[in-house]
């Protein structure tokens, strides 16, 4: 699997730009929840805003980091289209 963000690009000349892409994630928040029902269980919604490495000042991190912006928690689909409604977090 694979989480990419990519900047927007704009256009130069006759080269057409291109938008900002920010993949999207599952990320499991409650590790207790998500083992023991499964699914979609413990499981939130989350866009990868930006992937990162720290300097080497703030110490040595195996992985990158990434700055997320979450959405709502997924609750009941919805009986009509059987898809979960979800809304960018306010807090």
């Amino acid at each position: 699997n694979r989480i990419r963000t990519t900047p927007a690009v704009p256009p130069s000349g006759r080269r057409v730009g291109s938008p900002a892409i920010f993949d999207t994630a599952l990320i499991i928040d409650n590790l207790t929840e998500h083992q023991s029902r499964g699914g979609f269980a413990g499981l939130r919604v989350a866009q990868i805003r930006m992937i990162f490495l720290l300097p080497l000042q703030f110490g040595v991190h195996p992985h990158p980091l990434v700055y997320v912006e979450w959405f709502t928690p997924l609750g009941i689909p919805d009986p009509l289209t059987g898809m979960h409604i979800i809304n960018r977090s306010t807090r």
